[in-house]
């Protein structure tokens, strides 16, 4: 029997992946709706797969996988991604989860994985052909790093040669593209995912 614990903040994902592998007979399926949610039920039962959305308030994907590990807990993650990034693929596989798959993965393809997982020790789970080489633009990177160097809009503009509304427009498309409300946070994210390096 596989046991398996569904981490997702949105309750028709979970619900759509429970139904989904309900169909496996050997499949025993639990759910989780947030990441401390999942710290509380992998500290009483071992699972042999978590399949975890990294995209999650208070706690993310990433920030699970973490505590989960400084638990000393032997736990498998498969980490999910609505929007696949090559930089999220490395950082999982340096972090020590066991895949990364897009949220869109098929049926067979999850089911799959998962036993995968469990069979092989060693393996690590990834659709390499979803996974970007980035999630932003080239004009946007040009407006972040300068963002992340301290420069105020006229100056980025200035720097680029191009308007203070198009550094606006360009910083709203990397506000919403990184998942986070103001200019701060979008670095802090960015330097997360290895868009920015130090």
């Amino acid at each position: 029997m596989y046991s398996i614990l569904i981490v997702d903040d949105h309750p028709m994902v979970r619900e759509g992946l429970d139904a989904m592998f309900s169909s496996e007979r050997d499949f025993s399926v639990e759910s989780a709706s947030n990441g401390m949610e999942a710290l509380k039920r992998v500290a009483k039962k071992a699972y042999d797969v978590i399949l975890c959305d990294i995209r999650m308030p208070m706690m993310d994907g990433f920030e699970t996988l973490a505590g989960i590990r400084r638990r000393r807990l032997t736990q498998n993650v498969l980490l999910m991604a609505g929007m696949p990034l090559k930089e999220e693929e490395e950082r999982a596989r340096r972090e020590g989860a066991r895949g990364y798959l897009p949220k869109n993965a098929d049926a067979d393809r999850l089911i799959a994985a998962i036993r995968e997982i469990v069979e092989n020790k060693d393996t690590f789970v990834v659709e390499e052909f979803t996974a970007a080489p980035s999630l932003l633009t080239g004009r946007e990177m040009d407006v972040l790093q300068l963002v992340a160097r301290g420069l105020q809009r006229d100056e980025i503009a200035r720097a680029l040669g191009i308007g203070p509304e198009s550094v606006k427009t360009h910083m709203k498309g990397i506000m919403t593209k990184l998942d986070r409300p103001n200019a701060t946070s979008a670095v802090g994210r960015a330097y997360e995912l290895g868009i920015l390096r130090a």
